[in-house]
């Protein structure tokens, strides 16, 4: 599970009315999240859809996870000594910032993608601030609730008489902010922190690793965070990070069971019908996998039922070392100028620009090279 509120890339309409590039700053630009209730449902919807008709493995949508409440318990998962993503990230902005502030120029516009709490991304800006290098901040997320509490923070931070760095908010949705972007002048960095970007299966967290190259110019660049413990020798570290708080676990899907039940409008999912299971693969690549299982028949306000045993994904959390981020990256038309992580952990971050003319295929060996 990524550190942060991780946002699915969804269709939506194109945008009926001209929107600013850039919000003021302190102040938070409207490119679709007003309209993602709508889409919560559809996507619901769509979910119940896939199990009627036994279509793939149906998955409820992350948006459902997180109102206000459920961002007060994610953020209270989040914080545990054991959640180390949080803390790793945090450790290599506050070791390395400075440096990866030298690949960007002046000027630059940071677009964080599913920025959820930026209070680890503020020793970024403030780094900014130290070196004395003008930048733009922009966090792009689905909850008004969380750009209004970080943003109101992050202005205060950087508003004094020398200050240098501009912070604004973006609300909306992947896909409302791939159609926004262009709009943004000058060189850009897309910050995809706390393993948001790539936290999917293979073929598609590579489709929307492309998504995203193909609105870069050529003077942009990306600073991707992923996780790269692995079952295969990480395995305790990687589930006491998960299971070292089940409880605040339990609760935090339970409110997203009750948002869904309110999208729905009637009591679908009730506690005591479904069983949460949690399980951690190692084939084709690391996966904690969290699901539901009907324990009983549930039936729906059609009149169809779900049938007991019924599984329904949720939340999961992929991971991928380093070859694997470089062999992706590389496939995406990407390439890595530089990677860090800190001492002891396979938390990493990577500095990443288009794919040049001299730049070799970085085909490494993976053990899921050769998929795409």
């Amino acid at each position: 599970m990524p550190s942060v509120a991780r946002l699915e890339l969804v269709s939506v309409p194109p945008q009926k009315t001209l929107v600013a590039a850039a919000p003021q700053h302190g102040h938070i630009l409207d490119i679709g999240g007003s309209a993602l209730k709508d889409l919560c449902v559809d996507r619901v919807k769509d979910t119940l859809d896939a199990i009627a008709n036994s279509r793939g493995s149906p998955t409820l949508p992350d948006e459902l996870l997180y109102d206000d409440e459920g961002l007060l318990l994610w953020n209270d998962i989040i914080s545990i000594p054991q959640f180390y993503q949080t803390h790793d990230e945090t450790a290599l902005f506050k070791s390395n910032s400075s440096e990866i502030i030298r690949h960007v120029p002046k000027n630059i516009t940071m677009i964080d993608l599913g920025s959820g709490d930026t209070t680890k991304v503020d020793h970024f800006l403030k780094a900014f601030e130290e070196a004395k290098v003008p930048a733009t901040y922009l966090a792009l997320d689905i909850s008004k609730t969380a750009l209004d509490e970080s943003i109101k923070s992050l202005t205060a931070n950087h508003s004094g008489p020398n200050a240098v760095v501009k912070c604004g908010g973006l609300w909306g949705t992947f896909d409302n902010g791939l159609q926004h972007v262009d709009n943004i002048k000058g060189p850009r960095l897309f910050l995809s922190l706390g393993s948001v970007l790539c936290n999917d299966a293979w073929p598609t967290a590579l489709g929307h690793l492309r998504k995203w190259a193909a609105v870069l110019r050529p003077d942009d660049k990306m600073l991707i965070g992923m996780d790269g413990h692995l079952a295969a020798d990480q395995r305790d570290k990687i589930w006491a990070a998960y299971h070292s708080c089940d409880d605040k676990f339990r609760n935090f899907f339970l409110n997203g069971l009750t948002c869904a039940n309110k999208l729905l409008g009637y009591k679908l999912f009730d506690e005591q019908d479904w069983d949460f299971i949690a399980d951690l693969e190692d084939r084709p690549t690391t996966r904690h996998r969290c699901f539901m299982r009907a324990n009983k028949d549930v039936s729906k306000d059609d009149g169809s039922v779900i049938f007991k045993g019924q599984e329904i994904d949720w939340f999961d959390s992929h991971k991928y070392g380093e070859d694997d981020v470089r062999l992706m990256c590389s496939k995406a038309g990407l390439t890595v100028i530089k990677s860090w992580a800190p001492k002891g952990s396979e938390f990493r971050q990577y500095l990443v620009r288009l794919k040049g003319d001299g730049d070799g295929f970085e085909d490494c060996d993976s053990a899921i090279s050769g998929i795409l």
